[in-house]
């Protein structure tokens, strides 16, 4: 029997949307099923994602509260052998989770907005107990965590799954396409991009389309309305409507560049998405993908809030579209060395092994 299949990890997540964390924790969970690990979820909000746990045979409970229950989860928690918490919206379980012995990955994604909304209820990171450990979804994340308790952490980043591109470079002869796909919200600033591409010249708008993307169902009016009207103003700018991953990827596909304009953005996935296709980012430098990118060398990279300085880069790949795959090959590699699967699932088998271990 494999040994593995006699351990058993406990995953709790804050909701089961498609979404971000969520996805990603999905792919973690898969991969410990792939090798063996038994596992069981606990999710503090239904969501789309059930089907996708119950289809890989995985025991689910939705909670919305531990500490009610205080008694009945340690009772629980304390027969498996690994506990994942995904995000600080988990911080009760992870309350209880300090006064049992079984170790804990306690993996967060949020920007600082969230530590300081949540700062009264989250416990103490510079007093956690030895048996919670702390992973930030990037760079940006272990920095908050620095600045604000004074706590290094480790860095755990998602993985992509490899979806080869049929794309082949610049199409000769075309507009050049530019996508911008997340939640219509002041963190990811569309009303910035917005403001840039009506600040191209008529000559450059004339040789590019523009494509959103995002829920319109949840949205910031003061940042969705400039969008719609932007769409109605202009025959190249078009709305996309809310997308799966699979039509999202098939966009970038049909696209030459993404923008991520966001005003904080802790790793944005479709960053990675978009790298692992082979194609250009164009995103700011507050984003945490950043931290990998050289302007002009990987990527292109402006400042938060600048529409001047994205419109300028937004010109020069319109000029230069044809030149740019050095950066495309550069961007992939990005992706291969920090966001492959490959990457990832080597990362967390890492961390199940070496913390289960220490437990026996």
């Amino acid at each position: 029997m494999n040994q593995k299949e006699d351990k058993k990890i406990l995953i709790i997540t804050h909701q089961l949307s498609r979404t971000g964390a969520p996805i990603v924790l999905l792919d973690m969970m898969r991969a410990y099923r792939r090798h063996g690990y038994q596992l069981e979820a606990v999710a503090m909000m239904d969501g789309e994602l059930r089907r996708d746990i119950e289809e890989m045979g995985v025991p689910l409970t939705v909670q919305e509260h531990f500490l009610q229950q205080s008694e009945a989860f340690f009772a629980y928690a304390g027969g498996f052998d690994l506990v994942v918490a995904n995000t600080l919206v988990t911080f009760e379980a992870v309350h209880l989770l300090k006064y049992l012995k079984v170790p804990v990955l306690w993996w967060l994604h949020e920007g600082r907005q969230y530590f300081e909304l949540f700062a009264n209820v989250l416990p103490d990171f510079r007093t956690l107990p030895p048996n919670i450990h702390v992973l930030s979804v990037g760079h940006y994340v272990r920095e908050v965590i620095e600045e604000l308790y004074g706590v290094h952490t480790e860095i755990l980043h998602f993985g992509v799954s490899d979806v080869p591109s049929r794309h082949t470079g610049h199409r000769d002869g075309n507009k050049v396409r530019f996508l911008t796909a997340g939640t219509y919200s002041r963190v990811k600033a569309q009303d910035v991009l917005v403001e840039a591409i009506r600040r191209l010249p008529g000559d450059y708008l004339a040789r590019a389309e523009f494509f959103f993307c995002g829920n319109e169902q949840m949205y910031d009016e003061s940042v969705f309305l400039p969008v719609k009207q932007l769409c109605g103003e202009y025959e190249n700018v078009t709305l996309l409507h809310q997308l799966s991953r699979q039509e999202t990827l098939a966009w970038m596909e049909k696209c030459d560049c993404l923008i991520v304009p966001s005003r904080v953005d802790p790793i944005p996935t479709v960053a990675a998405e978009m790298m692992m296709k082979g194609n250009l980012c164009l995103c700011t430098d507050v984003c945490g993908i950043a931290h990998y990118m050289v302007d002009g060398v990987n990527g292109f990279t402006v400042p938060p809030e600048d529409a001047d300085a994205l419109a300028g880069k937004i010109k020069y790949v319109i000029d230069c579209c044809g030149e740019l795959e050095p950066l495309r090959q550069a961007g992939r590699q990005i992706y291969e060395q920090y966001f492959s699967m490959a990457v990832f699932e080597k990362n967390i088998m890492e961390l199940a092994e070496c913390y289960i271990r220490e437990k026996e």
